[in-house]
């Protein structure tokens, strides 16, 4: 019997019609991409849910700066400031590091009144420094960072270069308010020091010890970045016109990074520059950094890399679904796990073995991506003329390589902008506040050299500040 092949087509089509499910397939720019791209592009979230923590130095050298009338000022501050949320208070004293059980200003005022209090001249700072570091809370120390090992005082060894440098290697900062104060003749300096890691402890207290102290910032990453878009809609990117059709209730804005969907492919942006060079030079513009804070390092260079992302972010996506989607199981005939008839999603069908478990060819393998030529380059001349006439609004403007030759694969570009040039500044006056002499006439100067052998360590170079993605047809 002979059936006509469209008659057959045509029952099927009505077989189904309102009756077959058609499971859609995965669309790695769909649903859920803000956080995919915030996860993709190592984007860490702000909120850190460990409580803040405050050590305060109990020997007795710093009794008599305790006593001052500035640093007296500044200890009410911070406490008023502070312990209005709960807060972890610990005391440096007689070698050990101990909670100190407060839960208001009235009672940490009397122990730092308390005369018995100040037992001895041991305060382990290190250890203070390597706890505080260990976790990812931020935390103020108070302290005149004299540092004893064996009944010696510490004056010359970089003690703290590696908790410094193991803080500042995940990202956070070190911000120092020093106050100058005198014990008998010997000019001595007490350090407000704020471990940050969520800037919510360093914008409280910073506007009450800057008045009154000078300001030191260990930090691999002291600029600012701002935007100056004329539609917050639209972000920096060239669109006279709409010319690039971009689908503005899909574009994204993270914190360092931005997403630029557009109803056009490559061939057909490189005609409208072509068309209209002049006007259409530089892809992104209005992004400003200020390069001003220059107490760690002075930033020199920035260039732009460019990468087709489109296989490894689409790579990414799939392994990041799969991983938060696991398969509906249930159990065997022997006890066994196994997939529920009941699970329908293709991809998740694709990435799981029959027990359950994710296959590795699911998983996110990270490709070593290969810089592209010929597409763009950072706009050296507005760059070096705005940073002539104000370096705290600094624009870091992308423009079109002059043999711009996109491919059509490429339709995910991730165009970073990297900092490729940083010089520690340790001539910075501002490094004398970390040296002393002590009352014996010899010069301390084992805070400074871990400070200065902190910047030397870990220059940041090859660093990505900003990112953009465009994604074309």
């Amino acid at each position: 019997m002979i059936i006509n092949s469209r008659f057959l087509y045509g029952l099927l089509v009505m077989a189904c019609f309102g009756g077959c499910k058609h499971e859609p397939s995965f669309d790695p720019y769909g649903p859920g991409l803000t956080e995919r791209l915030n996860a993709y592009n190592n984007v860490q979230s702000n909120v850190n849910n460990g409580t803040p923590d405050l050590f305060i130095d109990f020997s007795a050298g710093i009794n008599n700066a305790f006593k001052t009338s500035t640093v007296n000022s500044l200890l009410s501050q911070c406490f008023n400031t502070i312990l209005t949320d709960k807060f972890e208070v610990y005391k440096l004293g007689s070698n050990e590091v101990t909670p100190l059980p407060v839960t208001n200003t009235t009672q940490l005022g009397q122990e730092i009144s308390n005369q018995s209090n100040y037992k001895d001249i041991w305060a382990p700072i290190q250890k203070a420094v390597e706890k505080i570091t260990a976790a990812d809370n931020d935390a103020l120390l108070i302290t005149d960072f004299e540092e004893w090992n064996d009944k010696t005082e510490v004056t010359n060894t970089a003690y703290l270069k590696l908790p410094f440098s193991k803080w500042l290697a995940k990202g956070k900062s070190i911000h120092f308010f020093i106050v100058d104060y005198k014990e008998g003749n010997v000019d001595k300096h007490i350090y407000f020091t704020i471990f940050n890691s969520t800037n919510i402890l360093l914008s409280k207290l910073s506007p009450k010890l800057s008045p009154y102290s000078t300001r030191f910032d260990l930090s691999t990453s002291a600029y600012t970045l701002s935007t100056n878009y004329a539609d917050p809609k639209s972000g920096g990117i060239y669109n006279n016109k709409n010319d690039l059709d971009l689908k503005k209730d899909q574009y994204i804005k993270g914190e360092w990074y931005e997403y630029y969907p557009l109803g056009l492919d490559w061939k057909n942006i490189a005609d409208i520059h072509k068309e209209v060079p002049e006007e259409f030079s530089d892809i992104f513009r209005n992004l400003f950094i200020d390069l001003s804070n220059q107490d760690s390092y002075i930033f020199k260079a920035f260039e732009v890399q460019t990468f087709n992302a489109t296989t490894d972010f689409t790579n990414f996506a799939k392994a990041d679904y799969t991983l938060h989607n696991p398969p509906k199981t249930t159990k065997g005939k022997n006890g066994e796990p196994k997939i529920s008839d009941e699970e329908k999603d293709p991809l998740i069908l694709e990435c799981y073995n029959d027990d359950g478990s994710i296959k590795d060819a699911c998983k996110y393998h990270p490709q070593t991506l290969k810089p592209l030529s010929n597409y763009f380059h950072l706009n050296q001349p507005l760059f070096d003329n705005t940073s002539k006439s104000d370096n705290k609004h600094i624009e870091l403007g992308i423009t079109f390589d002059s043999n711009f030759t996109p491919a059509e694969a490429d339709t995910l570009l991730r165009i970073n902008i990297v900092l490729t040039a940083a010089t520690p500044n340790i001539d910075n006056p501002k490094l004398e506040k970390f040296k002393w002499v002590n009352g014996k006439g010899t010069p301390n100067i084992a805070l400074y050299e871990s400070i200065k052998n902190t910047l030397l360590e870990l220059k940041p170079e090859n660093k990505t500040i900003y990112t953009y993605y465009i994604k074309t047809l």
